[in-house]
């Protein structure tokens, strides 16, 4: 199938594809005029690596994903290097939350600070 019809049946642009082509995650085939040609495993290919950008992994990331699917496994999750990527990937995420809750604490107790802070309004200010 040529690149616009692999697209449409994987939900996504040609140049999503073409993207996904130059970091190494397919490799299609060359037709006889240079076009390229995908087959249907590429499909499942494109699904697994939009399903797996959409949870936050990087292209790269998918990697181990594309893999294991090529590999002829019905799950692209199944080998040992995917459930090492999304080891990762958790990993990855508890520290942002850590990050982030440590954040928010400091904000609150800034906001809490400010909020009991005497002010002078310019009404005060007049009298």
């Amino acid at each position: 199938m040529l690149i616009k019809d692999l697209a449409a049946r994987a939900g996504v642009s040609v140049k999503a594809v073409r993207y996904y082509e130059s970091r190494g995650l397919l490799s299609p085939s060359r037709a006889a005029n240079g076009y390229r040609e995908y087959d249907d495993a590429d499909v499942l290919v494109v699904r697994e690596i939009r399903a797996l950008l959409s949870l936050g992994l990087t292209a790269d990331e998918t990697v181990p994903f594309v893999e294991c699917l090529r590999a002829g496994n019905e799950r692209a999750d199944v080998c040992p290097s995917s459930l090492d990527a999304y080891r990762l990937r958790i990993a990855e995420i508890d520290r942002r939350i850590e990050e982030l809750s440590r954040l928010r604490g400091e904000l609150s107790e800034l906001l809490s600070d400010a909020e009991n802070y005497p002010t002078t309004t310019n009404d005060q200010e007049t009298r």
